[in-house]
């Protein structure tokens, strides 16, 4: 592998390690050149400013987003990065909502996030049921102060916050758009500092060796968008060359060659310089995408999964200070290393230049939505959605009609193969033995595809799960990667037709329900709502013809204890 230091690409203080060597002689002149025009909402950091300190004013310090994909791990990235408190809401674990609005309601706001023009996450309109009762409950009256509503224009969300009084902000969904600034900015950060980071690609950036590189100054005027310097010469077609000058056409160039040559399992790590959470953003982006790469969150730089003939490697992190190597201790394929701000625009710029992101909708199936009128008629609290306005029930082809169904049905029954402990193993298994199925199973996963585990339960609670992932790959040959239940069940399924070539086989996890929460207003509880999710994957991946494993703990801290230690952790 060439030394990452000879191959550098640098502009507005972030530096891409690697990428000529692995795009090879890739003509840059085919490349999209429209992502790279980027201009931000102008008016979201002065409100979010001036609404921050308003609510402070009020002694209201404390705020929780109810969001999911892209736009919620961003705003968690962003939160985890620069150490301000936000709590995020994506999925639809009860303890998980019952520990959130158990919290100090009186300092609590509640942001809402729907990116869909048409409908709204059932998952979303859940968590707002949820704290509607809660301030209720607890006499608090002032709702119009109490959530923040961030949505396209004309959509259901948006009608909401208007009848309610609240404060709106209408965006076009994007990593530094309102959807992930407006929750961080509320909880404490510093977002002026993270778009002028962004403006800074506005200056003409430089690529040069890695004897002596320097960096554009950090000055600069807000641009309407970037556009190449006047007189700036054609793009070469050579990957060594000046067409690699802009750090988002020299990572976009560089994916777009290692996932055209087989290396379609990109495995993101933090390299502990300072990023937090922008691997998990990654791969929220090509999940809900649906796009041809697998991404595969690592613990750090060199746990399993990092190698492999399909896996790229990719290390990212902060600025680097003088005499530390990038990649985290590892010599990765590609390090990407900046602030947070420069990152979070290059990489959807360059996941857009490498067509995984943008050319292909994720199936709208997989968009949960609340129907209209589902459920006692007249069962809406206060400040809710009005009937008619949530979405477009039957006739909407985002509606999570599977989930629906199941919730008007009841979740079918299982029987296990069998028990043991407080784990139930569901599947076509001859094992007998907790390990011998797991392991039986992992080892029927073809080459060129991976192994996905989908955790229906707490990811804060039950974060130990995670574990889970390494214990898996440490044992099998291919790669391995976590999702949790709120995420796109896309990366597992190859819903959408992407043409994606290593859909994964599935190993859920599912978890019994110790105390289970009502969603007010709706004829079902959080834990049926779960289920009922969980029930909807799995008729979804076998009508795919997805080879499945469930395993299900009847007592979550046990059954992961369990599990940890049958696979050697």
């Amino acid at each position: 592998m060439p030394d990452l230091l000879d191959d550098v690409t640098a502009a507005a203080g972030l530096t891409v390690f690697g990428a000529a060597a692995v795009a090879g002689a890739i003509d840059t002149r085919a490349l999209p050149r429209s992502p790279l025009d980027w201009s931000p909402d102008y008016d979201v950091v002065p409100r979010v400013t001036m609404l921050r300190t308003e609510l402070r004013a009020l002694d209201l310090d404390r705020v929780v987003l109810a969001g999911d994909g892209a736009p919620a791990r961003a705003a968690d990235a962003i939160a985890r990065t620069l150490g301000v408190p936000l709590t995020v809401l994506t999925g639809t674990d009860p303890g998980g909502i019952a520990a959130a609005v158990a919290g100090p309601l009186r300092r609590t706001v509640v942001v809402l996030t729907a990116a869909s023009p048409i409908s709204v996450s059932l998952a979303v309109d859940s968590h707002r049921r949820a704290f509607l009762q809660a301030f209720e409950d607890q006499g608090i009256h002032d709702l119009g102060r109490r959530f923040v509503f961030v949505t396209r224009p004309g959509s259901p969300l948006a009608t909401t916050a208007l009848e309610m009084g609240a404060q709106l902000f209408l965006a076009q969904p994007g990593p530094l758009s309102a959807y992930s600034l407006v929750p961080a900015g509320l909880a404490g950060a510093d977002i002026n500092e993270l778009v002028e980071q962004a403006f800074a690609l506005a200056e003409p950036p430089r690529r040069t060796s890695a004897a002596g590189f320097s960096l554009p100054s950090a000055g600069f005027s807000p641009p309407s968008g970037f556009t190449a310097p006047s007189g700036a010469p054609e793009a070469p077609a050579s990957a060594g060359d000046a067409g690699f000058a802009h750090p988002a056409v020299a990572l976009g160039a560089a994916l777009r060659a290692a996932v055209a040559a087989g290396r379609d399992k990109i495995a993101l790590a933090a390299d502990g310089s300072g990023l937090v959470g922008l691997g998990e953003w990654v791969a929220a982006l090509l999940d809900g995408a649906g796009a041809r790469a697998v991404p595969v969150v690592l613990e750090t730089p060199s746990s399993w999964g990092h190698e492999g003939p399909d896996v790229l490697s990719v290390t990212t992190g902060g600025p680097l200070v003088p005499g530390v190597m990038p990649g985290g201790g590892i010599n990765p394929d590609l390090a990407v290393n900046g602030p947070l701000g420069v990152q979070l625009l290059v990489w959807e710029q360059a996941l857009t230049i490498a067509g995984l992101i943008g050319t292909a909708p994720a199936d709208p199936e997989r968009t949960r939505s609340a129907p209209a009128g589902f459920g006692a008629a007249g069962s809406t609290p206060a400040g809710g959605l009005a009937s008619g306005s949530e979405g477009h029930g039957g006739d909407d082809p985002s509606s999570g009609e599977g989930v629906l169904r199941v919730l008007d049905t009841g979740v079918p029954p299982q029987v296990p193969a069998f028990v043991e402990g407080a784990v139930e193993v569901h599947g076509a298994v001859t094992a007998t033995t907790l390990i011998g199925a797991i392991d039986e199973f992992a080892r029927s996963v073809p080459p060129g595809a991976a192994l996905t585990v989908l955790a229906h339960l707490d990811r804060t609670a039950d974060a130990a799960a995670l574990e889970v992932r390494t214990g898996l790959a440490g044992r099998v040959d291919r790669a391995v990667r976590l999702a949790w239940s709120g995420e796109s069940v896309q990366a597992a399924t190859d819903a959408g037709g992407s043409g994606r070539t290593s859909a994964a086989n599935v190993i859920q996890i599912t978890g019994a329900v110790p105390r289970d929460l009502a969603v007010p207003g709706r004829p079902y509880t959080f834990g049926e709502l779960q289920a009922a999710e969980a029930a909807d994957d799995r008729q979804v991946l076998l009508e795919r013809g997805r080879p499945l494993l469930r395993l299900h703990l009847t007592d979550r801290k046990s059954g992961i204890d369990q599990l940890l230690a049958a696979l050697g952790g």
